[in-house]
């Protein structure tokens, strides 16, 4: 599927469009831009197999004085495998730029440990603008958050929130087992949940067949703020991604599990201050999500980790690191 485009709108930015086509599973872009790096100081570009732009472009390198850069991942990390044909190629071309831009540490180590020089890598600290939601979320006041939770039926019991896609990554069968257990210890556990996705139908089983687990369906920016302001933690138990940003404006821990299919921004978690990770193992994951309900000490910790963590992750930070590493690069 070719992915909607986002043009942008500052006075100094060209937009240039993209020419998509398959070679049997593999999805190929030509992005239309060369005309426009007649004579560029550096070029960076994403760490992507698929654009084809890059070949030409590190060729070039080779050849004349022109300076590229790589922004991304490092590798894939919800793929199979390291040892498939792309990842290697990924990995070989590690090495072939004069600068490196991680998403986050996590991103940093998989280059470094693939041979990249440490001084020529720039940890960006990936983000998003949270002062919307931010304010939205100091806006809510106790007598809507009094009114959501009359309208849901939730009672005054502990409730968590559930935000985010509904697909197999997400790990939502381990996710419903986890809160079945947790209502058995707590009879008045709510869950609610928000998103959309193939594995929405089994939240919409399980919702049809438990009063006490709400599925909303799609909420996005704003309008997800309540939900978060009258939720007592966040659980995701699959892929974590720039959700955490979002639990850390919100003040709200997120607790997930170990697995390897993370996103990047999963190097944000500090275990045991501005979130919970547990092994993938169900009943240890209700434990930690039980710990929060039983100690209100340990989810002032975690609450106030995460408001710390929040203004220190934001779009300005980002923006910073990612200038100073284009001047870092220029200068050498």
């Amino acid at each position: 599927m070719v992915p909607r485009s986002v043009y942008p709108d500052a006075d100094w930015a060209v937009c240039v469009g993209n020419n998509y086509f398959r070679i049997g599973d593999v999805e190929l872009v030509w992005q239309k831009c060369l005309r426009k790096l007649a004579a560029p100081d550096l070029v960076i570009i994403e760490q992507a197999n698929r654009l084809l732009v890059n070949y030409l472009l590190l060729l070039r390198r080779s050849f004349t004085g022109l300076q590229v850069a790589y922004w991304g991942h490092g590798r894939n990390l919800q793929g199979d495998n390291d040892d498939n044909l792309r990842e290697s190629v990924k990995r070989w071309l590690i090495k072939s730029v004069d600068w490196w831009f991680a998403y986050t540490r996590i991103s940093a180590e998989v280059a470094a440990d693939a041979g990249y020089p440490h001084e020529r890598i720039t940890v960006v600290e990936n983000s998003i603008d949270t002062d919307a939601f931010g304010r939205a979320i100091a806006a809510v006041t106790r007598l809507q958050v009094d009114a959501l939770r009359s309208r849901l039926a939730l009672g005054d019991g502990f409730v968590a929130l559930y935000c985010g896609g509904m697909y197999p990554d997400k790990c939502l069968p381990f996710l419903l087992e986890a809160v079945e257990r947790m209502h058995n210890l707590i009879p008045n556990f709510n869950i609610v949940l928000i998103g959309s996705g193939p594995d929405a139908v089994l939240v919409e089983g399980a919702a049809a067949r438990h009063s006490w687990i709400h599925y909303i369906g799609a909420v996005y920016g704003d309008e997800r703020a309540a939900y978060f302001a009258m939720s007592d933690v966040m659980l995701m138990p699959g892929l974590v991604g720039l959700a955490i940003i979002d639990s850390f404006v919100a003040g709200l821990p997120i607790i997930t599990t170990d697995i390897p299919i993370h996103s990047p921004e999963i190097a944000y978690l500090e275990n045991g201050r501005n979130g919970l990770m547990t092994p993938y193992n169900v009943q240890e994951y209700v434990e930690a999500i039980y710990a929060c309900f039983d100690d209100k000490k340990i989810l002032k910790v975690l609450h106030d980790g995460c408001k710390e963590s929040a203004r220190h992750y934001t779009i300005d930070n980002m923006v910073n690191n990612y200038a100073s590493g284009v001047l870092a690069c220029l200068q050498r």
